[in-house]
């Protein structure tokens, strides 16, 4: 047996960094951010139709609650 203490090899840190950043390009390609669909913009009136419904939903539970 060498008598000499082997020690384990050890990445730079620049090499360690570089390492994470190809694999951080490579998510970020493969999973890309959805981009915001401006065609479709919330609109008031399906704000109003939900609010609606849950007045609705509302009532009816209370009803028949009782």
């Amino acid at each position: 047996m060498a008598k000499d203490p082997v020690t384990p090899f050890r990445a730079p840190h620049k090499t360690k960094e570089a390492r994470l950043a190809k694999m951080r390009e490579r998510f970020e390609q493969a999973h890309p951010l959805p981009a915001d669909d401006k065609r479709y913009p919330a609109s008031p009136k399906a704000l109003l139709v939900a609010i609606v419904i849950g007045v609705l939903m509302i009532w009816l539970v209370s009803a028949l609650a009782t």
